[in-house]
C-alpha cells in the first residue's frame, strides 16, 4: 500500500502545476513499473494518474513510515524540478507537503540541501 501512497504523492507533486509535463510523466511511468507490490487494480489505478491529479489526504500522508516519507520529499523536490521550471504552484505544493510530513526540520533542510546540490 505504501507504493501506492507513495505514486499518488509523486502525481500530486507531479500535477502541483496543473500540468503534466513530459519528463514528469515518464518518471511517474517509470516509478509505477518499478513499483513490483502493486496489484493489478493499484496499477491500473496509479496508470490512471497521468490523466489527472489526484486527491491527496492528510492521513495518508502520515501513514507512511518515517523513512517513506522522507523519500517522498526527495521525489517531490525532483519532480517539480522535471521541467526545469518550479511554478509558484509547485512551491505551495512543497510548502504544504512539509506541513503534512511532520518531519524534523533538520532532515528536511539536509533533502533540500541534497537537492539543491543536485542541480548544480
Amino acid at each position: 500500500m505504501d507504493s501506492l501512497r507513495t505514486v499518488r504523492l509523486w502525481a500530486a507533486a507531479a500535477w502541483a502545476d496543473g500540468i503534466l509535463h513530459p519528463t514528469e510523466a515518464a518518471a511517474l511511468r517509470r516509478l509505477i513499473d518499478a513499483s513490483e507490490d502493486l496489484t493489478a487494480d493499484e496499477r491500473k489505478e496509479a496508470f490512471r494518474l497521468l490523466d489527472g491529479p489526484p486527491a491527496v489526504d492528510v492521513a495518508e500522508v502520515r501513514a507512511l513510515r518515517p523513512e517513506a516519507r522522507e523519500g517522498v520529499y526527495r521525489a517531490a523536490l525532483d519532480i517539480v524540478r522535471l521541467d526545469r521550471v518550479v511554478a509558484p504552484e509547485e512551491e505551495a505544493f512543497l510548502t504544504r507537503l512539509r506541513q503534512v510530513l511532520d518531519l524534523d526540520e533538520k532532515i528536511l533542510a539536509r533533502i533540500e540541501l541534497l537537492a539543491k546540490a543536485k542541480r548544480v
